[in-house]
């Protein structure tokens, strides 16, 4: 029995070791077996991935470059239709007008470094970058013998090297053909490969041992990333990819010996539509068996976890680098604005002060006027027979010096202004006639109102005035002749200067004159400045521009280049219906007054003056000094006077504005007239309802201004 049991376990023993050294063989080998599966299935997963990168790296490589060319393209389609046929004599005529379109063409196309038009010869005629345009012998370049053999095609060149600025571009350009198939010459753009590198830069970033490359079809190679010192010019005819484009192969993939770096790679390339040019992706096969031996490493210590973490720790930190970088281009957009309106309020500040010292030298000013010219009516009327060219020129000089106290005002924002409801569409066609004499016979003249152009209100006279003062600048800015221009618009929201809110009205006027120097343009308004020689300007033509858009509750600006002319922009609030209450009738003649008038002034020479004068017209005219004065002996009057004519400025307790306000209180039926030449708060006393005339205020105005029936 014990024999037969030892056979019997024998067989189970044996069978049970045999087990256990399969389990401990599989033990041992499995995983080895697991780990080989798993590395091979890895490692074509990872060669896989590595292609679809490539592949992927390729398509929006060649995406970006399809769109930035035909955009270049497009670019060139639209100056050669610009351009025309126009030859080359009329180009250079044209060239600062081609210069100032082709910058703003290319402005926002970083990929591009400049735009030139070229003559039959390649001579360079008008640029984007350079005006006035270097002279340049660019004869020898392909581009322009290509031009002058073979007509009407795009041509892609190889690498330059600017002649001028010693940067490194390669060529798109097209041919100019006449009518008659004569060789007009060429436009050329200049593309930057630093800008393609660049973006390739950023693309292939996390990706370790891909390269990028751009080439034109004959192996000529633009960019390529990474950069290699000593790389090639170009690709080795016996490369695996320019084999394939020999064969006529627009797009692939195959594996070869880079003919760059001498490094095996997986290449990609396609062709970029119909441009001779090319885009190759390249996957390092060392890279792709250094990521397939880190994985394994990794995979046989601790796992994928790590891995994982990993990528998740790099997404993360490339979201808060985005945006951490778009809150730095947020902060800097915002500093360049507030550094906008910063400078706007300075030069608003700085002009605001001049028209506070300008008013104040205005209104002493004025008083002297008034003195003598009323004096002079007084002489005029006593002695009718000493009216000579003295008399006359003492007239003359008087009109001129009340128009330059006007226009001092009129700029410190002082002067008593007559708003009226000016539809643009209607007043500037009037000016014909009115401008026309000042520029003289070599000057055009036109005028324009878009229609739809909002209503204004603004003092007409001073409107006139202030076109007047722009017409004559323009005419001494243009001794042997051009154009001037007057158009009329609503603002749009990118002309509307800093500070100004609302809509808006620009009054646009152009000439073609000398221009402006750089340095001057922040002086032009100030009063008494002018470029013109001694004896021929006052300098106060502009700083009334100025100052009759600041009364309107606008501005004025200045854009001008030397050689180019002179923008002027005036900008005045739109209104949308005409003020109620507006009139222009006056009396057409001065009659016997016969009134009764106190007569309150302050000034002792302006009083000896003005009383002459209104007894002159028959009035009885009883003075008094202060407004303190005038209220009391008012008090005492059994009859009232007709009229009372009172000074605004005056020392004391009581001034005008207060003698106005107490007369309308206890008198309403007395009708009272405040004169001034200068007054802080003329808008608040004009809204109280009350009569004003300004200083200097000639006898018939006078007289007008009495014999005006009062307003209800």
């Amino acid at each position: 029995m014990a024999t037969d049991s030892d056979a019997q376990f024998k067989p189970g023993a044996s069978a049970s070791l045999s087990s256990l050294r399969s389990l401990v063989i599989l033990s041992s080998a499995l995983p080895v077996v697991v780990y080989a599966a798993v590395g091979i299935y890895r490692w074509q997963q990872i060669r896989a991935e590595a292609e679809v990168r490539i592949d992927r790296s390729l398509r929006i490589a060649h995406e970006h470059a399809l769109r930035v060319l035909d955009t270049n393209e497009a670019m060139l389609g639209r100056v050669l239709d610009t351009l025309g046929n126009e030859e080359m004599p009329g180009l250079r005529q044209r060239e600062k007008e081609l210069h100032d379109w082709l910058r703003a063409a290319t402005l926002n196309k970083p990929q591009v470094q400049s735009i030139i038009v070229h003559g039959p010869n390649g001579e360079p005629l008008v640029s984007d970058v350079r005006f006035p345009m270097p002279q340049v012998d660019l004869s020898d370049r392909d581009y322009v013998r290509h031009h002058q053999s073979v007509r009407g095609q795009l041509y892609v060149s190889g690498l330059i090297v600017g002649r001028t600025n010693g940067q490194t571009v390669f060529t798109m350009s097209r041919g100019r053909n006449a009518p008659d198939g004569r060789f007009l010459g060429l436009v050329s753009m200049n593309l930057l490969p630093s800008y393609f590198h660049d973006f390739y830069k950023d693309l292939v970033a996390d990706e370790p041992g891909l390269a990028v490359n751009m080439l034109r079809e004959d192996g000529s190679i633009f960019t390529r990333w990474p950069a290699l010192q000593n790389s090639p010019a170009s690709l080795s005819p016996d490369s695996p990819v320019m084999k394939l484009i020999r064969s006529g192969q627009i797009a692939g993939q195959t594996l070869g010996v880079s003919s760059v770096d001498g490094r095996e790679r997986l290449l990609s390339y396609h062709k970029v539509g119909d441009y001779p040019i090319y885009l190759g992706t390249g996957m390092d096969l060392t890279e792709v068996r250094k990521r397939w031996f880190e994985e394994m490493g990794w995979l046989a210590a601790f796992g994928l976890p790590p891995l994982v973490g990993l990528f998740l720790a790099a997404r993360v930190g490339l979201r808060r680098t985005r945006d951490a970088l778009a809150s730095a281009e947020r902060l800097n957009q915002e500093t360049i604005a507030r550094r906008r309106v910063e400078e706007a309020l300075v030069q608003a500040q700085k002009l605001e002060a001049l028209g506070r010292l300008t008013g104040g030298v205005a209104h002493d000013f004025n008083n002297a006027l008034m003195v003598i010219s009323n004096n002079l009516f007084l002489l005029k009327r006593k002695h009718p027979t000493a009216d000579g060219p003295q008399v006359e020129s003492i007239a003359r000089a008087v009109d001129s010096a009340t128009k330059l106290t006007r226009q001092l005002l009129a700029f410190s924002r002082k002067q008593a202004l007559v708003p009226e409801y000016v539809v643009l569409q209607d007043k500037l066609p009037t000016l014909q006639d009115l401008l026309g004499p000042v520029l003289g016979s070599q000057v055009h003249l036109s005028l324009d109102a878009a229609p739809g152009t909002l209503p204004i209100l603004v003092d007409a006279a001073e409107f006139e005035l202030a076109l007047i003062n722009l017409a004559i600048n323009a005419r001494d800015a243009m001794p042997s002749g051009g154009s001037f221009r007057i158009t009329a618009h609503n603002a749009t929201m990118h002309e509307q200067p800093a500070l100004l809110t609302g809509q808006m009205v620009v009054v646009e006027v152009i000439d073609t004159g000398t221009g402006i120097a750089p340095d001057l343009l922040d002086k032009v308004f100030e009063p008494f400045f002018t470029t013109k020689p001694v004896g021929e300007g006052t300098g106060l033509g502009l700083s009334q521009v100025y100052g009759l858009c600041q009364r309107a509750g606008g501005v004025a600006t200045v854009h001008s280049e030397l050689g180019a002319g002179a923008t002027v922009r005036l900008f005045f609030p739109a209104t949308q219906k005409r003020p109620e209450g507006e009139t222009s009738a006056k009396p057409e003649q001065r009659r016997h007054l016969g009134k009764n008038i106190l007569l309150v002034e302050d000034n002792d020479d302006v009083a000896a003056a003005l009383q002459p004068v209104l007894e002159a017209m028959g009035c009885t005219v009883t003075r008094l000094d202060r407004a303190a004065l005038a209220r009391d002996w008012l008090a005492r009057q059994d009859k009232l006077p007709d009229l009372v004519l009172s000074d605004v400025v005056m020392p004391g307790d009581m001034d005008g504005v207060a003698l106005a306000q107490h007369v309308r209180q206890r008198f309403p039926q007395l009708r009272l007239i405040l004169m001034t030449g200068y007054a802080q708060q003329l808008e608040s006393i004009s809204k109280m309802g009350f009569e004003i005339l300004p200083k200097p205020c000639s006898p018939d105005m006078l007289a007008d201004a009495i014999l005006r029936t009062p307003a209800a």
